[in-house]
């Protein structure tokens, strides 16, 4: 297979895990020998079976118990992100899930509109297809945990800049495969969440993503609290009873290293 992002043929096993959240299938994560973007393998023909949309959290209407611990951190980061964001400029929500950030821009003024192309939410600002949406229009086009998901990032990127204005900027949140609880987890990190993942990138390898399609990271923000969720998710993966004390063991861990390598568990990065 050849690396979609650079076009080079020589990628190595990386790892080898397996879907710790609902099918239990096994996959390899290949590392391209050139650009060191990391690639789940193999890429399911039917990849929309494992969004099991009733228990994935991003969907999730009814949560479970450790759904109220993503939704406690998904207000926070909301509330966190609408800050980033400018209430006079036009707003794309790309991969909206739920509908849950675009609803609560929307309440608080926020001229926001939304593209999410698997589930069915009833709001009239979220579409499923991006041919409605017009070129030239947004200002502000945001993508939570959304890149990763995609089969060729480098595409996607190409096609938000024709969205793009000018002067707008894209706001991406990637899981960092070089923070320090993805080194302590390993295998059983909640952030390769294979299948699901497709792509699993480093700040460098995103920033060489990011000179390929014309963009530039202009700033980088960490994402401090997802730091916890992916530890306690990652502790479940380990069966381990105890997952709350230890994953906000090792998410406090985590956060305090990356003071000093500045390789956070979750970054927003800034580019245009």
């Amino acid at each position: 297979m050849s690396c979609l992002v650079c076009g080079n043929k020589e990628l190595s096993v990386f790892l080898k895990t397996k879907d710790y959240s609902f099918s239990g299938d096994s996959f390899e994560l290949k590392r391209c020998d050139s650009c060191k973007v990391v690639v789940t393998t193999p890429v399911p023909n039917n990849i929309n079976k494992y969004y099991n949309v009733e228990n994935y959290d991003s969907f999730r209407q009814k949560p479970s118990l450790f759904g109220l611990v993503y939704g406690f951190v998904q207000k926070i980061n909301t509330s966190y992100k609408l800050s980033l964001l400018k209430k006079n400029k036009t707003i794309l929500d790309f991969g909206a899930g739920s509908g849950f950030f675009v609803q609560e821009a929307y309440r608080r003024g926020y001229e926001i509109y939304g593209y999410e192309p698997i589930n069915q939410i009833k709001n009239k600002r979220i579409t499923k297809k991006l041919e409605g949406l017009p070129k030239n229009k947004f200002e502000q086009i945001t993508m939570w945990h959304v890149l990763e998901h995609t089969k060729n990032p480098k595409a996607e990127l190409l096609r938000l800049k024709k969205m793009l204005k000018n002067d707008g900027k894209v706001f991406v949140a990637l899981p960092n495969i070089g923070s320090y609880d993805n080194t302590y987890y390993g295998k059983y990190w909640a952030g390769y969440d294979v299948p699901r993942h497709l792509y699993h990138f480093t700040e460098k390898s995103f920033s060489g993503l990011c000179e390929q399609t014309g963009f530039k990271i202009q700033k980088k923000i960490p994402l401090y609290f997802d730091s916890f969720y992916v530890s306690m998710l990652s502790e479940k993966n380990k069966k381990n009873p105890l997952w709350p004390v230890f994953g906000l063991f090792v998410g406090l861990a985590s956060n305090i290293v990356s003071i000093f390598t500045k390789n956070h568990s979750s970054i927003i990065y800034i580019i245009k």
